[in-house]
Formats: structure tokens, C-alpha cells, sequence
């Protein structure tokens, strides 16, 4: 019979991202001895569990089909951000990737305010500024929804800028809102 943290560890991966300081109990399952038993779990609806141990998170990825081997159906549907969402996943990457060559400590705070002004720049001029704000307002909300920020407790204001969002926003994805905005820009989205 599974153990308690790697029926647990299961349960979160299952959630969405698991960080380490999610349950320490079930991390140390998931990357430990238990490690196998929960990778052979999620084997057979053709999942993985891929794991950062650095820096601490894990989630699940759905598995390429092997040579003569018919395909599953897609448990993790791929999700189509917008350009705002996009643009805010952008702006937080480089906000880890600095706050990494400048400080030791490992959690990046941001404000909400520091994040709609960050945005602001990117935005075309407008005469409804309040509206503006409560749409990026949205975004931010979406982006947390999307498990890449974490309010802090006591701080209504303050962000933890999740680590996980590494794995998502890397060079081919990069590139690829690189080749969005462009559309953006022919389209006369955006200036």
C-alpha cells in the first residue's frame, strides 16, 4: 500500500504546480523513494511528473506517444493566454531573472500596484485610465489564478512571484510571444 505522502504528493500534482513548501512531507515522497511508484502511477493515463528540485516545484506534462503507439486523448489541454496575461508572464520572468543576480533570498515580492505600472507602459493611451486599471487589475487576478502568483498573507497588496513560472516561460515560449506581438503590431493592436 501507498504511503500517506505519496498518495498525497499524487493529489497535488493532480491539482496543478506543487511547490516544495506546498507539503514537505509529500515533496520528499515525490522526489525520494517514492519517486518511482508515483511516476509509474501517472504512466499509465500517459502523464509525467516533471520535477525542478532546485527550484522546488513540480507539475504534470502529457506524454508523447511512443513509436507504435496510439495516442491518448489530451488530459492537459494546452491554454492560449492573451496578450495582457502574456505580457504580465513576461514581465514576472525577467523580475525572477533579476531579482536572481541581485539578491539571496529566494521569494520575489512584487506589488499589485508595481505590476499595473509595469503594464501601463505597454499599453496604448487612453481616456479611461480607471477602466484600464481594473483590466489589468483582471489580468493580475488571472495570472494568480494560473498559479504564478501568491498573495501574501497579511499583505492584500504583495505577490510572491511562483518559481514555477520558469518552466513555463522559457526560450521557445519567449520566442513565441515575441512572433505574437509582432502580429500585435501589424495588426494595429498595439504601438
Amino acid at each position: 500500500m501507498m504511503e500517506q505522502p505519496a498518495r498525497e504528493a499524487i493529489v497535488l500534482l493532480m491539482k496543478g504546480l506543487f511547490e516544495r513548501s506546498d507539503n514537505e512531507a509529500a515533496w520528499e515522497a515525490l522526489t525520494g523513494p517514492a519517486h518511482g511508484t508515483i511516476t509509474d502511477y501517472f504512466d499509465v493515463i500517459g502523464l509525467e511528473p516533471v520535477i525542478d528540485e532546485a527550484e522546488g516545484y513540480a507539475f504534470l506534462r502529457q506524454k508523447a506517444p511512443t513509436e507504435g503507439e496510439a495516442a491518448l486523448p489530451r488530459l492537459i489541454p494546452a491554454r492560449e493566454l492573451g496578450y495582457k496575461v502574456s505580457l504580465l508572464c513576461v514581465l514576472l520572468r525577467k523580475r525572477i531573472a533579476d531579482f536572481d543576480m541581485q539578491s539571496d533570498d529566494f521569494r520575489a515580492v512584487v506589488t499589485k500596484e508595481d505590476l499595473i505600472e509595469q503594464l501601463l507602459l505597454f499599453m496604448p493611451q487612453t481616456f479611461d485610465e480607471v477602466k484600464l486599471r481594473r483590466e489589468l487589475d483582471t489580468t493580475v487576478k488571472k495570472v494568480e489564478e494560473l498559479g504564478f502568483l501568491k498573495k501574501l498573507r497579511g499583505e492584500q497588496e504583495h505577490y510572491e512571484i511562483r518559481r514555477s513560472l520558469k518552466a513555463f516561460v522559457d526560450a521557445q515560449w519567449l520566442a513565441d510571444f515575441d512572433k505574437n506581438l509582432q502580429a500585435y503590431r501589424e495588426a494595429g493592436l498595439w504601438q
